[in-house]
């Protein structure tokens, strides 16, 4: 396990389930933690360090799903995940979303507006929802 004093960004506990695709598989995970540029997943397989690979999170919420893929490259291979690095993943993006998505509301009128506003904020700043 690495210091936590060699990390740039601090890490915060994070579930969420994930897929994990890479070279053309498809394999099913758990997001365990998230930081700034990066995430570590719970999965299975045989993987490399560097080898670029894309995670899809899912937020699930009653009958709502809403998923959210990232593009990336494998930092580091655990015992029992990898470690995955991105620019676009930002933790206050993600928990903007499992937040509204968790929101008790029925049909809440302003949600869609409060979801718009998040990703246009976070987008404006260049992370995250970058093309």
């Amino acid at each position: 396990m690495e210091s936590s004093d060699r990390r740039k960004h601090p890490r915060v506990p994070f579930k969420a389930p994930a897929f994990l695709e890479h070279n053309a598989k498809v394999v099913y995970g758990e997001v365990r933690d998230i930081s700034l540029h990066g995430m570590y997943m719970n999965v299975r397989g045989e993987y490399t360090a560097e080898e670029e690979a894309d995670i899809s999170l899912y937020f699930l919420r009653g009958p709502v799903t809403l998923s959210v893929t990232v593009p990336g490259r494998i930092a580091r291979i655990g015992e029992d995940g990898i470690g995955f690095k991105s620019s676009h993943i930002d933790p206050l993006m993600l928990l903007s979303l499992e937040s509204l998505l968790t929101f008790d509301s029925q049909d809440s009128p302003g949600i869609l507006e409060d979801f718009i506003a998040t990703v246009s904020s976070h987008s404006a700043g260049g992370t995250f929802l970058d093309s």
